[in-house]
């Protein structure tokens, strides 16, 4: 018989493949876990045979530096593992979309052991008219289990901070709209494929008084715009002789700068921020928030929940999961 104190969690995106072994009974504990770089796009695109080969790897992996015997705990998947590129595509669900998940597309295969049989539990995205997640839905029902964040399933908007930032409206424990911007990305493309990556250094010194800059490109891009800006990147160094790793703050500040006031402009106050992402990221993106006059209003998310926001959200779709009638079809 499986312990069904059990659970696999698979979050499975673009760059990252993480994989936690989780125990427990209203809130999990994680026993062991597996991170790599493997994610879809290391794979070809939609080749089940190459994801599940790599699974059942990592599965041995986890079982070894857990301590434990190999069992059969079910695997549940969420990510750009059931995109278009990777293993299973699944429809999105549409707005507004409850955070209990109930109106999450679900799927279910089998995965042959011979020791048992996992049963695999691919979890969908969730689209609006215009913009789509793939996984963050999940994390958001993660991390809005923490007792401590529990209150601001009420009201609030979340940011997700990271390649492809998210900025999601929740009203009455529901998502009523997001936004996606592609900030961690066009960062990236700016310090290495544009003019730009001459007068920036990629690893910066981010002391105290080198952080300055950034504010200053943050308020620059509030007030400026991004596009009147990002010249001066260059400029700063040419005519101002500006070090290039204090430059490389400035540039983030603009584009984080151009998100945040986005966000200000569109979830005027009273609302509530609650704000994401790993810990420092999260921290330029409240350093942001603070030099456009914002800061009663942002709450930080613990990292200790962050960094496995995924698997605390598959923790909580486990009633669900459990009530499915279309569970046995598997």
């Amino acid at each position: 018989m499986i312990d069904n104190s059990f659970l696999i969690s698979c979050d499975w995106g673009t760059s990252a493949f993480r994989l936690r072994l989780l125990q427990g009974k209203d809130s999990p504990t994680i026993v062991a876990e597996r991170c790599s770089p493997r994610g879809i796009l290391t794979f070809p695109a939609g080749d089940a045979d190459e994801f599940q080969d790599y699974l059942i790897l990592e599965l041995d992996r986890l079982f070894r530096a857990a301590k434990l015997s190999r069992e059969p705990f079910p695997v549940y998947l969420s990510g750009m593992i059931t995109s278009t590129l990777g293993w299973k595509e699944l429809p999105y669900a549409d707005l507004p979309y409850p955070l209990e998940g109930t109106r999450a597309v679900l799927a279910y295969t089998l995965l042959q052991r011979v020791y048992g049989t996992h049963e695999l539990v691919f979890i969908s995205g969730v689209r609006s008219k215009e913009d789509v997640l793939r996984g963050e839905e999940t994390e958001l029902i993660g991390i809005l289990r923490e007792p401590t964040l529990r209150k601001w399933v009420s009201s609030c908007v979340a940011v997700l901070p990271g390649t492809h930032s998210k900025v999601i409206e929740i009203l009455d424990k529901t998502i009523l709209n997001f936004r996606t911007y592609l900030t961690g990305e066009l960062f990236d493309v700016l310090l290495q494929n544009s003019i730009l990556k001459h007068s920036v250094q990629p690893e910066p010194n981010a002391g105290e008084a080198e952080l300055e800059f950034f504010d200053t490109g943050a308020r620059r891009a509030a007030s400026e715009g991004l596009l009147d800006s990002l010249f001066t990147v260059r400029t700063n160094v040419v005519l101002k002789g500006l070090p290039r790793d204090v430059n490389t703050l400035y540039l983030s500040g603009l584009v984080i700068g151009t998100e945040v006031h986005s966000i200000l402009k569109r979830f005027p106050a009273p609302t509530p921020i609650l704000l994401g992402g790993k810990a420092s990221l999260q921290s330029l993106y409240a350093r942001a928030f603070r030099a456009l006059g914002e800061t009663s209003r942002v709450h930080a998310v613990p990292e200790e929940v962050t960094s496995i926001a995924a698997a605390l959200g598959h923790w909580g779709l486990r009633p669900l999961v459990e009530q499915d009638p279309f569970r046995s079809a598997s």
